[in-house]
C-alpha cells in the first residue's frame, strides 16, 4: 500500500508542477521585422537604396586564385609551386538627376 500511494502522489505532484510552469508563460507580441536593406528596383536587378538617401548602389566583384605544381625530373627533385590570385571589385551607384 507504501507503494502505491507513493506512486501517486508522485504523478499528482508532476501534473501540479507541469501546470503550474504553463501558467507562468507570458506571451508577448512579436515585433515587426525590421528592413535593413531597402531594394531599389529601378536600375535592374542587385542594387539597393543607401540608408537616409535616394542613391541606388550595387556591389560586386570577382576572385580568382589558381595554384600549379611542377616537379621537374622525378620524385627526388624538388617540386615549384606557382600562386596566382586576382580580385577585381566593381561599385555602381545611380540617382535620379
Amino acid at each position: 500500500m507504501n507503494i502505491k500511494s507513493l506512486l501517486l502522489g508522485s504523478a499528482a505532484a508532476l501534473a501540479v508542477v507541469s501546470g503550474a510552469q504553463a501558467a507562468d508563460a507570458v506571451v508577448a507580441a512579436e515585433p515587426e521585422p525590421m528592413e535593413y536593406v531597402k531594394v531599389c528596383d529601378a536600375y535592374g536587378t542587385g542594387f539597393f537604396y543607401i540608408p537616409g538617401t535616394e542613391t541606388c548602389l550595387k556591389i560586386g566583384g570577382q576572385f580568382r586564385y589558381e595554384k600549379k605544381f611542377k616537379n621537374l625530373a622525378g620524385p627526388l627533385t624538388p617540386t615549384y609551386y606557382y600562386h596566382h590570385s586576382r580580385a577585381r571589385l566593381h561599385v555602381e551607384a545611380k540617382n535620379d538627376s
